[in-house]
């Protein structure tokens, strides 16, 4: 009977968030590029791009149920996201904030739009996005308040996600 409302409660979250998405236009679904690993690059699979989709975004790569796939720089400069999620495996937010610093230095940084608009996020990939069970409610949630602040706010800012320091120049 516990699990019963536990497993009811999640399931209240996931739908939360899905319903309050799934009327979005298409033009309301910012294009979301979740990277895995910085060097080299490596976009998100498994179950990353459908919590991407329930958050109401448009998962640049991966595929749902399939491996995380390696990235070319000139991959993310063409798929140019309007928000970068930066979610290293088994990483913190500190760690994390030292990846996204190095993925400044690299010449193209600058021409992506996430960076010009400060849509460029660190996660705690290691709390949240890398091990599939419970925390994935959370982790939805998380990306549902970066991809739409105006619509979600579970306050998870500074400890499961943050905005990436001034990457708008390199360092």
């Amino acid at each position: 009977m516990h699990w019963e409302k536990i497993l009811t409660a999640l399931k209240q979250r996931v739908d939360h968030c899905s319903q309050t998405t799934q009327s979005l236009p298409a033009d309301q679904r910012p294009t979301v590029a979740c990277i895995e690993w910085v060097n080299p690059l490596m976009g998100a699979g498994n179950w990353i791009p459908e919590l991407v989709t329930m958050a109401g975004g448009t998962p640049l790569f991966g595929k749902v149920g399939q491996h995380s796939a390696w990235l070319q720089w000139s991959d993310l400069i063409e798929a140019d996201p309007d928000i970068l999620v930066i979610m290293p495996l088994g990483f913190g937010l500190e760690r994390t904030r030292q990846d996204v610093t190095e993925l400044a230095q690299h010449p193209d940084w600058t021409k992506l739009k996430a960076v010009q608009t400060g849509r460029v996020y660190i996660t705690d990939g290691n709390h949240y996005f890398n091990r599939p069970g419970p925390r994935l409610v959370d982790s939805l949630e998380i990306l549902a308040e970066l991809l739409h602040p105006n619509l979600f706010q579970f306050g998870y800012r500074a400890k499961g996600w943050d905005v990436a320091a001034d990457t708008s120049t390199n360092a």
